[in-house]
């Protein structure tokens, strides 16, 4: 237990009531400076302060007290910290974090002991009352300390504690990672190794590295260099509590798991054999090994592509010579060596090539196997033969490479023997059939049908998941358990693994990519029951990974139908009512003196909205960025507002001589369109995709703190908020702290009612309300669209963009599963169905009404700013304009299109904007933000003909949809780095 202490990402919780420690204590007891603090208390700040200069932690802080809130949010602001390095949440009671996301936990006396352990790990460093203990280990916990979990090679998890349902537990960097990819995991830390194929851009940061993640929370711990062009994919890496196994032509690294740094370096020269290490394992403190020649480096493909999906020819120099041809992972030497004194306790010269492809560890045998020559077992402890045949019947059986490398099959570098239930099994890619073979005897006994199998190994039976086939133009489902000892069929399941992504298996399910639905299939081993999980799909070379009590996935390289990227991580659910409704009195909040304050000033002001105003996201509800309003026909920059601190910025919004943006900081301002002065500023506790919503004197903003704010726009003082999430709780989302519901959708507003939606992916639930505009009181709620089938083969809708309405139907931009999510405006009953068919939604976060359509396009989003779009996202990425022509980008030219005939034409294009950030549609002017000619760039070109009109260079790219026109035909600009810049007439 003692490597949990040394962790580098710590969480805090700490309680004021008593004796404190200072930073400096802090600090050396958790033994390191990055991670995420929360701290309880209204006098939280100066401990705050001094921890983010001295370290790299995130801080959350809680107190009961709003006064101190207030205060801290504007200290963590002035600071340029709020909504990046601290988050101030108005609490005194539950501890707003996930379960088992932190690494330590700081209370008084008498804090509730049930609490923290929920939030500590195993491990975690806990001060109550000033006094350090740390936390208790969880029983059931399992480690995944081998590629294939075990030296047996079988993807079957002994964590007991993995099981569904599921809830998010984190989600993290890196979004992309090269192939191929391999993960292990102990000590509750993850190791990823990332090899030397990539294909796009994206992926080119993780090329050749090692990396270090807490397993409970994701936080990078740190990352090293791996030689360029050594094959990652094989038996070759073994993680361990306190040290990682690693190896590679010249050696075994073993390297300080808590810190990277290398600890030690096995050795075997060329006289013994090596120096090259092919496969190892590591078993009761021996350290097994075969070793030989060096093999080749593969070319480190640093890739351009820009099409969807990758090619699976081509893999790099030597990479793409498989099947005979194929000459990683060969070795003569068979060595074991005690991990505490490095004693050589045994060597081993086998008389041929040992292919490590083949080579498993279980219950005292080492199997070898030399292809087309002998099938062998040798003992763990003296090294001697415990069996050894070349039975040709059985070498017949196993029989010839399969050259695979394909998405039907898999990769040829894949492990294609499992030990388990007294039998040695022969399956792969590579494998022309399953065969037995007794472990006791080496005997053959038996055969069966297609080698390309995902075999997992429980008590049961052999768990055989099967590609589908077609079958007479049908699909035919080809997994199936099996009996070890004859290799009868002893069930089939209704059920074939997609593609070539590896199958695993937990303690209450296996785990495959899905065939007919995407994402990921679970396999319930209680009724045998398929489920979907389809925000995500299991990682190629590693499938999920279930350990320490919770499920893994990613990073991919492809551009599977994902609405999520990077490392995900899920964690038991427990008894967590997924669509509970949420009760008035539980989750709003109203400032009666600010309602109040508010109808005073409402009563003497002039509220009436003017058309030219640029009130909401795109300007109005059906988002057409269009305005009547025409712009001057030369401009220069009026002013610049420069926040504190750099963040994403939503796009602007504006009305009666004030501009309005927020930003993933979770600060909203309004800003004097004639000066740029901020005028007021407000706090919320979370990131703000979409920008806020003008409806009179009120301003509303969705955060990813899962409320719903309203705001007094004259003033910024709060109106009333809603707590649209579930449940109080944050998770880490890619480097910031999130509700695991946050209103990520904007807050639409319209006759007299506000709507928003909370939720990430439909695996947590989605929650879609509709308020009372002046007092956030509930109107309906639909607490039952993240998951459109009950308990059947697909979920339903996910929060993965904005809002939209028609006037009667409310839309969302909703996921993979189906998109646009459309409601009725009236009672918020879904208007979606779904049938068996694959939903082939595209995954955008972007909606158009246009030419009587709802169109989903753009980014995901969830993915990064440089996310190149796939084939599964419509060719409509950014559009505006009304009547009947649109303003379309493409992946080559931004085009003016007409609608009025049968087929679409095309009346002009500009190929300088290949990327495009915003079009806006004015009466005398198409406004285009992006990049002309690799450049920032805001541009005016005339509607009819695209012919420019006036250029004015941007200093750094403008936020997506971050334009917008005033009354006055002024211009606001929300630039990527938070700036806003304002143009007028010149």
């Amino acid at each position: 237990m003692k490597a949990f202490f040394s962790l580098l990402s710590i969480c805090l919780f700490v309680h004021f009531a008593n004796a404190n420690p200072t930073a400096a204590e802090v600090r050396k007891a958790v033994g390191a400076d990055r991670g995420v603090v929360v701290i309880l208390g209204k006098d939280a700040w100066p401990l705050a302060s001094a921890l983010v200069k001295s370290t790299q932690l995130t801080l959350l802080v809680q107190t009961a007290d709003a006064a101190a809130v207030a205060k801290m949010q504007r200290q963590a602001a002035d600071a340029g910290l709020l909504g990046s390095r601290v988050y101030v949440e108005h609490s005194g009671g539950r501890i707003h974090l996930g379960r088992h996301l932190a690494d330590g936990v700081i209370v008084g006396a008498g804090a509730d002991a049930g609490d923290v352990a929920r939030v500590a790990r195993p491990g975690a460093a806990i001060y109550i009352g000033g006094k350090l203990s740390r936390a208790k280990a969880v029983a059931g916990l399992g480690d995944w300390s081998h590629p294939y979990h075990g030296p047996d090679n079988n993807p079957q998890a002994t964590d007991t504690v993995a099981k569904g349902p599921y809830l998010t537990r984190f989600l993290a960097t890196p979004y992309y990672g090269p192939m191929p990819e391999v993960t292990v995991t102990a000590g509750g830390r993850i190791f990823k190794a990332f090899g030397h194929v990539s294909y796009k851009e994206r992926e080119w940061p993780m090329l050749n590295k090692l990396i270090c993640l807490n397993a409970f929370n994701g936080t990078l711990l740190w990352e090293r260099k791996l030689p360029a062009g050594y094959l990652v994919h094989r038996n070759a890496m073994v993680a361990t509590a306190d040290a990682l196994y690693i190896a590679d032509n010249d050696s075994c690294k073993v390297i300080d798991a808590a810190t990277g740094q290398l600890r030690d370096e096995i050795v075997i020269g060329e006289k013994q054999g090596g120096p090259g290490w092919k496969w190892m394992a590591l078993n009761d403190g021996v350290l097994y090994a075969l070793v030989g020649k060096k093999d080749k480096l593969a070319q480190t493909i640093k890739g351009t592509r820009t099409q969807s999906g990758w090619p699976w020819s081509g893999m790099g120099k030597g990479y793409s010579d498989f099947g005979d041809q194929y000459a990683w992972g060969f070795g003569r030497m068979l060595v074991a060596i005690d991990v505490k004194t490095k004693k050589t306790l045994w060597t081993r010269a086998e008389p041929e090539d040992i292919d490590s492809r083949a080579m498993a560890l279980r219950e005292g045998k080492i199997f070898v196997y030399a292809h087309g020559k002998y099938l062998a077992a040798v003992n763990t402890v003296t090294g001697a033969e415990y069996w050894k045949s070349t039975d040709k019947k059985l070498l017949d059986a196993i029989g010839p490479h399969n050259r695979a490398q394909n998405p039907r099959e898999g990769y040829a570098s894949t492990v294609y023997t499992k030990a388990g239930g007294g039998v040695l099994l022969f399956a792969g890619p590579q494998r022309p059939r399953v065969v037995a073979v007794d472990a006791e005897t080496g005997k053959l006994l038996w055969q069966h049908g297609d080698g390309n199998m995902q075999l997992i190994l429980r008590p049961d039976g052999i768990y055989a998941m099967g590609r589908a086939k077609r079958n007479d133009g049908a699909d035919a489902d080809t997994s199936v358990i099996l009996d070890y000892r004859t290799g009868r069929v002893l069930a089939k399941l209704d059920c074939s693994r997609g593609n070539c992504t590896r199958a695993t298996g937990t303690a209450d399910a296996i785990f495959a990519r899905g065939y007919r639905h995407g994402g990921t299939m679970r396999l319930a081993l209680k009724n045998k029951r398929v489920t979907r999980l389809p925000a995500m799909r299991p990682g190629c070379q590693d499938g999920v990974i279930a350990a320490n009590g919770q499920l893994y996935w990613g990073p991919w390289m492809c551009d599977c139908n994902h609405s999520l990227v990077g490392i995900i991580s899920l964690g038991p659910a427990g008894d967590f009512d997924f669509e509970q409704k949420a009760q008035e009195k539980e989750r709003l909040e109203i400032d009666a003196k600010a309602m109040r304050d508010l109808a005073a000033s409402e009563a003497k002001r002039h509220t009436i909205a003017y058309v030219g105003d640029w009130p909401t996201y795109r300007q109005n509800n059906r988002r057409t960025a269009a305005t009547p309003v025409a712009v001057p026909a030369a401009v220069k920059v009026a002013w610049t507002f420069k926040p504190l601190q750099p963040h994403t910025p939503t796009a602007p919004v504006n009305a009666r001589g004030m501009v309005y943006v927020a930003g993933s900081h979770g600060i909203i301002r309004a800003i004097d369109s004639t000066t740029g002065k901020p005028h007021w500023t407000a706090h919320t506790g979370g990131d703000i995709k979409y920008p806020p919503t003008l409806d009179g004197m009120r301003l509303y903003a969705g955060s990813a703190d899962g409320w719903v704010y309203c705001f007094n726009a004259h003033t910024g003082q709060r109106l009333w908020r809603f707590r649209a999430a579930p449940r109080e709780t944050k998770i880490p989302v890619y480097g910031r702290l999130s509700s695991r519901w946050p209103v990520t959708s904007g807050v639409l507003v319209e006759n007299g009612t506000a709507y928003a939606a909370a939720g990430i992916a439909s695996h947590d639930g989605t929650h879609v309300y509709a308020l009372d505009a002046k007092n956030g009181k509930l109107k309906w709620q639909n607490n039952t669209s993240g998951n459109l089938m009950g308990a059947g083969l697909v979920a339903g809708i996910s929060v993965q963009g904005h809002l939209l309405s028609d006037g009667k139907t409310l839309y969302m931009a909703g996921g993979n599963v189906v998109s646009p999510a459309k409601y009725a405006m009236a009672d918020g009953k879904c208007l979606n169905t779904l049938s068996n068919e694959w939903q082939k939604a595209p995954r955008g976060s972007e909606l158009f009404y246009a030419a009587g359509e709802v169109r989903v396009v753009d980014r995901m989003m969830y993915s990064p700013r440089a996310y190149i779009p796939s084939r599964y996202y419509a060719k409509y990425l950014v559009q505006a304009g009304g009547g009947n022509t649109v303003f379309q980008g493409t992946e080559k030219a931004l085009m003016c299109v007409s609608l009025e005939g049968d087929q679409p034409e095309t009346k002009w294009q500009d190929l300088r904007f290949a990327r495009t950030d915003a079009v806006i549609s004015t009466p005398n002017a198409l406004l285009v933000a992006g990049r002309a000619k690799g450049k920032p760039m805001l541009s005016a070109l005339h509607p009819e003909t695209g012919k420019p009109l006036w250029e004015s260079p941007l200093p750094a790219p403008p936020a997506p949809w971050g334009v917008a026109v005033d009354r006055k035909g002024r211009i606001q600009v929300a630039l990527a780095d938070g700036r806003i810049i304002c143009l007028k007439a010149k």
